[in-house]
């Protein structure tokens, strides 16, 4: 089987698995009788084991070229994990729950976005990535909206998506192993970073203070609203649905407009999405931002990649992505705890406000920065 097609079919198969995680730990905590201030501080806790857990794997991978090791172990782990989680009813358990899963989740996703990356090449690499994270899409939606359509109970879904994962394995370990020249084991890569990326870093942050809205809270507003495991599972597969559908688009888009622009109009509709949340007090009229989806997961999600890989060079290729999901969980991890906090002492409304406040900031530093980056260039010249 090609290695890109190898890749799809274990993005699929990672997506179904994890996506039970993204959707529904928020929920099956609270389900559990843990506080919206727990569940902030146990999110905020895996994001900071994220961050470490990401720069380590991401140096390892370059430096060893181990990517394919670090993959298969890294499925093997959210497999147990997920195991774990089903079995989980305190706040001792679900905390341990989190710096593993801070641990793990690494290993899978900046590795997993390199190696497309390198099956990809340099022809359409906007296309063959937005596909590539389709596949990720229809398995998201597999994981949230069908395995709870199947067992109406979290903790039996999260077991299904543990034989998923599991089973990813088989096919990941027909991957390639890579071989390092001896031009790039003599040549390490260099610790100066493009402008671009660091621009990029630094506006993301904010940008992520908005992830466990749309995600995590948002799940468990609508739980908060009155809203069944099956209307949760619709809602969080229809997420999946969206991006499925705008990932291979926005990849062609990026083919044909410079993605520092198309980051523009992801980043500027993050906050328009968590605003529209807050005026919602029905959960059957939450899909309505949902509609979102696509240019600001699938737009950041595809052009983030190609952007930060275009700049990175291959030899520094999973360091820089791996600093981006760390980053991701930078701004999570603050994201949470704020977003807990506002929740239980202010209300969910105006805790979607103001971490839309946030995210506006975020944006508007990217427009500024690139526009000053691109008059620097132009006066240089």
């Amino acid at each position: 089987m090609p290695t890109l097609w190898i890749l799809r079919l274990a993005c699929l198969m990672q997506l179904a698995s994890m996506g039970v995680l993204f959707a529904f730990d928020a929920v099956r905590m609270k389900d559990m009788g843990i506080g919206e201030t727990a569940i902030g501080a146990i999110l905020a806790v895996s994001s900071g084991v994220f961050i470490g857990s990401s720069i380590f794997w991401g140096r390892i991978a370059d430096r060893r070229q181990a990517h394919r090791t670090i993959v298969i172990w890294g499925s093997v782990g959210i497999g147990l994990l997920l195991t774990g989680f089903s079995l989980s009813r305190t706040p001792a358990h679900f905390l341990l729950y989190g710096v593993l899963k801070g641990v793990f989740m690494p290993m899978i996703s900046g590795m997993m976005s390199a190696l497309a990356v390198q099956a990809v090449g340099r022809e359409r690499t906007g296309k063959g990535i937005g596909t590539y994270r389709a596949f990720g899409s229809m398995g998201f939606i597999l994981g949230t909206m069908g395995l709870p359509m199947i067992f109406d109970d979290i903790g039996r879904a999260a077991q299904a998506a543990a034989v998923i994962i599991l089973a990813s394995v088989l096919l990941l370990r027909h991957l390639p192993v890579p071989e390092k020249t001896p031009a790039e084991a003599a040549d390490r890569p260099s610790r100066r970073r493009h402008p671009g990326i660091l621009l990029f870093l630094g506006a993301y942050f904010f940008i992520a203070l908005g992830e466990p809205s749309v995600h995590a809270f948002f799940t468990a507003y609508a739980r908060e609203l009155g809203g069944g495991t099956r209307l949760l599972g619709m809602l969080s597969g229809s997420m999946g649905l969206v991006a499925m559908i705008s990932l291979p688009l926005m990849g062609r888009v990026i083919d044909r407009v410079h993605p520092a622009f198309v980051l523009a109009g992801a980043f500027f509709a993050q906050p328009v999405r968590i605003f529209l949340i807050s005026l919602i007090d029905d959960p059957h009229l939450l899909w309505i931002p949902i509609l979102l989806h696509g240019i600001c997961w699938g737009g950041i999600e595809v052009c983030a990649i190609v952007y930060l890989s275009s700049l990175a060079g291959a030899r520094q290729r999973a360091t820089v992505l791996s600093d981006y999901m760390a980053m991701r969980m930078t701004g999570m991890l603050v994201g949470a705890a704020l977003s807990g906090w506002l929740a239980d002492h202010y209300g969910y409304p105006l805790m979607f406000r103001t971490i839309a406040a946030a995210t506006l900031l975020g944006a508007a530093g990217w427009l500024t920065g690139v526009l000053a980056l691109r008059v620097d260039r132009q006066a240089a010249a």
